[in-house]
Order: structure tokens, then C-alpha cells, then sequence
């Protein structure tokens, strides 16, 4: 049967979550640039989190990305109560000398730390002002429907394009997790369209 999905780009998310514990098991880039059905067109991979931490696998996996030539897209965990400058500061620190100017960014919206809806829609806000000032693109926003609608006020921000993350419940290891199918419905509220789909938390890992 033909896959309804194979005119789109297929990539996959990495972090610190993907490597061994003590750094011996390291992700094989070369395994996933000959990954084929599907190939993989793009990596996204964890910059760090909030003001202060970075992921420590991040400059591996950015520069292997380049290395085999496929799209680069780091994304930042966002602190909703802490200062966006600080932790926009620490975002394009771990970004280096990066060319910005081809590197899509991406904020991750996925912790509410109790705030309210109207703090973490101005955190937000001002972290895509910040990335927008010094790159001239928007970023990226990664989250799921559902706490879009509890936590962020999108329709009182700039029109922004979405990955939507809306997957199965995890099978117990060591079974894989089958990906949901696209598309991701429901939309958030005020959101018309989508960008990108993470269909699976625990998939079979290409190259992990």
C-alpha cells in the first residue's frame, strides 16, 4: 500500500536521552544518513535548557548533522518563569558561530512551573522577539495541542509555524511504539495550519 505521507520530510529529535549513559554509545550519524524509507532530510537536536544548561551532546550532534548534510534544527527547552533574555542569552551562546541565517530555530513549550497563562504567553512572546531581532526569522514553536489551549494565549501572538507533537501512549520497553498517523488533529485554538508532526515518543531509534 502506498504511504500517504511520503511527500514529506522525514527527520528525527536527539538529545542526551539518545547516548549512553557514560558516553560510550555514541549516535551513529552514518547509520542515519543511509537511513532510507524514509530518508532522513532533517535533525533536531536539544541546544539546552532555560538560562543555564546545556545539553552535553548538542555540539556533537549539530556538527554531524552537517557533517552528512542534512538540515540542522536546534530547539530550546523555555523556563516560562525565569528571564527570556537570560535564557535567550544562553540559547544563541550554545549556538556559536552557527549561520543563522539557515538554521531554523525552535522554542520547546512543554513545562508550565505553575505559572499562569498570561506569564508564559509573555515569556514566549519576548523570546521570539529576542530570536527574531537577531536573526531576522521567527523561531519555530514545538508543544502539543492540548497544552497550547491551556497555557498559551497564541492567537495574542505573531502568526508562528508549529510542531505539534501528538503520539501513542509508550509501550513498555522493550517494545517500540508505533508512530500516530498525520495529521495532528486537533489543531490549537486560533491555529489554521501546521508546520511539523512528532508521531512518536519511544520509536525505533536510526542510528541510537
Amino acid at each position: 500500500m502506498p504511504n500517504p505521507n511520503a511527500h514529506l520530510a522525514f527527520g528525527i529529535d536527539l538529545s542526551r536521552w539518545d547516548f549512553s549513559s557514560d558516553g560510550k554509545q555514541l549516535v551513529d550519524f552514518d547509520v542515519i544518513a543511509d537511513h532510507k524509507d524514509p530518508e532522513v532530510s532533517f535533525v533536531s537536536m536539544r541546544s539546552g535548557v532555560s538560562w543555564g544548561y546545556q545539553d552535553p551532546w548538542f555540539s556533537y550532534c549539530f556538527d554531524e548533522t552537517h557533517r552528512i548534510g542534512r538540515v540542522r534544527m536546534p530547539y530550546h527547552v523555555l523556563f516560562p518563569g525565569e528571564d527570556p533574555a537570560r535564557q535567550m542569552d544562553n540559547f544563541f551562546r550554545i549556538l556559536g558561530d552557527a549561520d543563522l541565517a539557515i538554521t531554523p530555530l525552535v522554542l520547546d513549550l512543554e513545562l508550565d512551573h505553575g505559572q499562569t497563562k498570561a506569564r508564559i504567553t509573555q515569556t514566549t512572546r519576548l523570546s521570539c522577539q529576542i530570536i527574531q531581532q537577531r536573526t531576522g526569522r521567527k523561531p519555530i514553536i514545538y508543544s502539543r495541542s492540548e497544552w497550547i489551549n491551556r497555557f498559551l494565549d497564541l492567537q495574542s501572538l505573531p502568526s508562528h509555524d508549529l510542531w505539534l507533537a501528538q503520539y501513542r501512549w509508550p509501550l513498555p520497553f522493550p517494545l517500540y511504539t508505533p508512530e500516530y498517523p498525520c495529521p495532528p488533529t486537533p489543531l490549537p485554538h486560533g491555529a489554521k495550519t501546521w508546520l511539523m508532526h512528532q508521531t512518536t515518543h519511544r520509536g525505533k531509534a536510526i542510528g541510537g
